[in-house]
């Protein structure tokens, strides 16, 4: 029984550490560029497979009189297992996590961070990569516990004190006792499955909140909002010296609907990530209070559809109005993995419009909508603007351009061009041809 608990408290405080290390080491360098960072990544990869020995080792002559970690008297205890354990999973844990949430699209985080949600960057990425470190995890504690070689040298095989399941294992066997063996084999695998079962149960449910099929619905109290305005001017971006956009000088003031039309390349795109906040560009940029974007290409939060309203104010019953809004009440508790193109561009938008930012941002945002949805959408824009809010929309569709505002801006070739351009000759009979 003393071996039991002596190896559940060793892995399982060594699996701990390595999270509490590795998850804020893997968070930092997804998202930050720095020299090398391809190398340390290569090489934790290559450390998967670090040979428990070589781990003891190093960890033995740390701990030993003459080492330089000596003082702490950790050889031959509890304490000195699972440092040893700790270094020897640690990459596991670091390097899977780091790839998980390098794989996490730049569109999720930027929503994150236009909502304003009070949680943590680091922990956010961990919820949008959590199936990632999940695997991570179990790996991790798996090879934690089922370790021999680290433990025996740091640990000593100290009978009820400092041995293992594992290292009892192989006193077993080379004693002869081979039923006794099997036994602790048994054992040994009966805990791990368990423990893998409840961090499968905790990944799977993790973040999720369960409203019991709440589908009440309450029309939030939308406020007026602030005088805000965002100015552009003489900006140009670049991409490894491509010029993207050239001068752009532009003005959103409060309660207005600013179109950018133009094709495909144009620069609209670009144009809109640099308003948001999300691209930094040359030449003076003042942005708005608050702003909320739909993408062209529609973005989901994990959690349940539902959860992806993420305005922090929002009661579940205006939550479910939102979901009504845009025909996705009875959708509230699915997956948004599960949701169809359509589906999921409704759920973009009214994720946008619930935020009530200052500001929206909407890059083609009816492209797979139909008709009536178009139209419904559109309503929001109207509504938004009677309150003082302003709205900046990119399309390619000089009808619904026409239909929505009559300020409007042609983009050309990364530029802002008037009609009278004389490469502006695409616009025919409404159609934009460019």
């Amino acid at each position: 029984m003393e071996a039991i608990w002596v190896t559940l408290i060793t892995s399982g405080l060594a699996t701990i550490f390595a999270i509490l290390i590795g998850l804020p080491l893997a968070a930092l360098c997804a998202r930050n560029d720095f020299v090398c960072k391809k190398m340390l990544h290569v090489t934790l990869r290559a450390m998967y497979g670090l040979p428990p020995v070589v781990v003891g080792v190093v960890v033995y002559l740390a701990l030993s009189k003459d080492g330089v970690l000596g003082d702490w008297g950790f050889l031959f205890t509890i304490q000195g297992m699972i440092i040893a354990q700790t270094l020897l999973i640690l990459p596991l844990v670091w390097g899977i996590s780091w790839t998980g949430m390098e794989e996490i699209p730049n569109e999720v985080m930027e929503i994150y961070r236009l909502s304003d949600v009070k949680i943590p960057y680091v922990w956010l990425m961990v919820f949008e990569a959590k199936n990632q470190i999940g695997a991570a995890i179990m790996l991790a504690f798996g090879r934690a516990i089922a370790e021999v070689g680290a433990v025996m040298i740091v640990g000593g095989n100290i009978k009820g004190f400092t041995r293992t399941l594992t290292t009892s294992i192989v006193l077993e066997t080379q004693q002869g006792r081979l039923t006794e063996a099997l036994m602790l084999g048994f054992m040994l695998l009966s805990l791990a499955m368990i423990v893998s079962i409840i961090i499968l149960l905790f990944e799977e449910n993790w973040f999720h909140r369960f409203y019991n099929e709440n589908t009440e619905c309450n029309k939030p109290e939308m406020e007026m909002l602030l005088d805000g305005k965002t100015t552009l001017n003489n900006v140009s971006y670049s991409i490894d010296g491509n010029e993207i956009l050239t001068n752009i000088s532009l003005e959103i003031n409060q309660g207005e609907c600013v179109v950018i039309l133009g094709g495909s390349g144009s620069g609209k795109t670009s144009l809109l990530k640099i308003i948001s906040g999300i691209n930094k560009a040359d030449g003076d940029v003042i942005l708005n209070e608050k702003n909320m974007i739909v993408p062209q290409k529609p973005v989901y939060l994990r959690g349940n559809v539902r959860n992806n309203l993420i305005e922090k104010n929002l009661t579940i019953e205006e939550k479910n109005w939102w979901l009504n809004e845009v025909g996705l009440l009875e959708f509230g508790d699915r997956d948004p993995r599960t949701l169809s193109g359509g589906e999921l561009q409704r759920l973009n938008v009214a994720r946008c419009f619930a935020s009530n930012a200052n500001l929206m941002i909407l890059d083609e945002f009816t492209s797979n909508l139909d008709g009536p949805n178009v139209l419904q959408m559109e309503s929001f824009i109207s509504e938004h603007t009677k309150r003082g809010g302003s709205v900046i929309l990119a399309t390619h569709n000089p009808i619904q351009a026409k239909r929505i505002t009559d300020k409007i801006f042609i983009m050309f070739d990364g530029a802002l061009v008037d009609e009278q351009h004389p490469k502006i000759s695409s616009l025919i009979d409404g159609n934009w041809m460019g």
